[in-house]
C-alpha cells in the first residue's frame, strides 16, 4: 500500500511536470529521438560489417554495394516521401515509415547473403527516407519562425547521440548473440517508437 501510494504520487508529479512544458517541445523530444533511432539502425550495418562480410564470404566491393542500395534508395525517395508528408500529413507518414524500416532492420537480421542484403537494404532507405522530409514539415508547422533553427537543432544532435551510442549499444549485443541480434533489438525499438 505504500508502494502504491509512492507510485501513485511519482506518476502524479511526472504528469504535472509534462503539462509544464510546451506540447510542441515534447514534439520535438519526439523528432529528436526518432532522429537518435534512424542512426542506430543505419550505422548498424557498418559496426557488424566485419562479421556479415565473413559469413558470406564478402569482398569489400560487394559489401560496398550493400551500403550503396540504403543511399542509393534513400536519395531517390526522400522527395517523394516528403510530398507524402505534406500530402497525407507527417503523423501518418512516421507511422508508415517506421514500421517500414523496422520490418526491413528485422529482416537483415534473416538475409542469406549478397543479394538479400542489396534488397532488403534498398528497401530499408526507402522507408527511412521520409524521416528528415517530415521531421521538417513538423518543425515548420510546430514552431515560430525565431525557434525553427534551434528546433533542428535538436534533430540533428538526436543523429549524433545515435552515432555515439550506437556502438555500446550494438558491440556487446554482436559479441554475445552474433551480429545479427542488433538488427532485432533495433526493429523491436523503432516499433516502440
Amino acid at each position: 500500500s505504500v508502494m502504491k501510494f509512492i507510485i501513485f504520487n511519482y506518476s502524479a508529479f511526472i504528469k504535472q511536470m509534462l503539462k509544464a512544458i510546451p506540447y510542441r517541445y515534447r514534439v520535438l523530444a519526439l523528432l529528436c529521438s526518432l532522429a537518435t533511432i534512424t542512426y542506430l539502425d543505419r550505422i548498424c550495418i557498418s559496426i557488424v560489417g566485419v562479421r556479415v562480410k565473413d559469413e558470406f564470404h564478402l569482398n569489400n566491393e560487394q559489401f560496398g554495394w550493400v551500403l550503396a542500395s540504403f543511399a542509393l534508395a534513400y536519395a531517390l525517395f526522400e522527395i517523394p516521401s516528403g510530398a507524402m508528408g505534406d500530402r497525407i500529413g507527417p503523423r501518418a507518414v512516421f507511422i508508415r515509415i517506421v514500421l517500414a524500416w523496422s520490418l526491413f532492420t528485422a529482416l537483415t537480421g534473416f538475409a542469406t547473403g549478397l543479394v538479400s542484403l542489396i534488397i532488403i537494404r534498398f528497401l530499408f532507405g526507402i522507408g527511412e527516407s521520409g524521416t528528415y522530409p517530415n521531421s521538417l514539415i513538423v518543425v515548420s508547422r510546430w514552431f515560430p519562425a525565431n525557434e525553427t533553427g534551434r528546433a533542428l537543432t535538436w534533430v540533428g544532435l538526436g543523429q549524433q547521440i545515435g552515432s555515439a551510442i550506437a556502438p555500446v549499444i550494438i558491440v556487446p549485443l554482436a559479441v554475445s548473440y552474433g551480429w545479427r541480434m542488433p538488427f532485432f533489438v533495433n526493429a523491436v525499438t523503432g516499433v516502440v517508437w
